[in-house]
């Protein structure tokens, strides 16, 4: 998720404007309950399939539609089996695959297909969207983890970890942090694939913000819209190609930086490098 609140800023004089904003803020958060409850209602009369209710879809999207809660999920497992393609890997073959930060199983619930003999995992610090997982989508193996590492995963335990919008959201330590331990889970060769907020995101950040991107690569801010909802850990991040490539290059090999040109996130794919003994 990314947020903006810059048209408001334009709309009202300067010195109100911290005033009005938290005003703004404050009724959405008291409007949001009422379009959860709506939501609901209308997804369970038309769908077919298990649905998680409005709350968990909005934590995942900030967004409250159920078809765009499962087209989404569709496209970004559609781009993940392509990136492995790439590669000359078969998502569907692996051993074990990590969701790391599944939320209510957007995107995994779309490699959960009977027939499949690869082991399919789901992490989130989220306990009421892995409760629904677990209860909803029984072919994957669902656990709760903290917002800090590590794991409960041995080492060299995954093929494959993937992450959606997370590292979007974390602040520098964080991520520095998950990296290190995301690379203990994986085997050697394994692949990450995670995803940075891309030039289109970058464009709702003040032109201040917009200036420190270029300067030093990250920036990392507080979004008061969310307040309550949302871990105060949980923010906004935006990196540069060349500050993700490089954090990256520390531990992995292979790191390829992809533009996806109608979406607000890129994807960075990187492989574990393998210790010479095992070449």
């Amino acid at each position: 998720m990314s947020f903006s609140t810059r048209p408001l800023k334009r709309a009202i004089p300067q010195p109100l404007a911290p005033f009005a904003q938290a005003v703004y803020h404050a009724l959405y958060r008291s409007y949001l309950p009422v379009a959860f409850w709506f939501a609901d209602r209308l997804a369970a009369s038309r769908s077919d399939v298990p649905i998680p209710p409005a709350n968990l879809r909005f934590r995942v999207t900030e967004q409250i539609s159920a078809a765009n809660f499962l087209r989404i999920g569709e496209g970004c497992s559609l781009h993940i089996a392509q990136e492995m393609d790439q590669l000359g890997v078969d998502i569907s073959g692996a051993r074990r695959v990590l969701d790391f930060g599944c939320g209510c199983g957007r995107t995994i619930r779309w490699f959960l297909k009977p027939g499949v003999s690869t082991e399919f995992h789901g992490a989130d610090v989220d306990r009421d969207a892995i409760a629904w997982c677990q209860i909803n989508l029984p072919a994957g193996h669902f656990i709760v983890n903290s917002a800090d590492p590590p794991l409960p995963y041995p080492a060299g335990h995954f093929d494959i970890v993937y992450c959606f919008s997370v590292f979007t959201h974390l602040d520098e330590a964080m991520q520095d942090a998950w990296l290190a331990e995301l690379h203990r889970i994986l085997t050697p060769g394994g692949i990450l694939l995670l995803t940075v907020h891309g030039d289109t995101a970058s464009q709702a950040l003040p032109a201040e913000d917009r200036e420190l991107l270029r300067a030093r690569g990250f920036v990392h801010r507080r979004s008061p819209k969310l307040r309550g909802l949302m871990p105060d850990w949980y923010q906004t991040t935006w990196h540069s190609e060349e500050y993700i490539v490089k954090r990256l290059s520390a531990r992995f090999t292979d790191i390829r930086y992809h533009v996806i040109a109608d979406g607000m996130q890129d994807i960075v794919v990187a492989r574990k490098t393998v210790p010479p003994s095992n070449l």
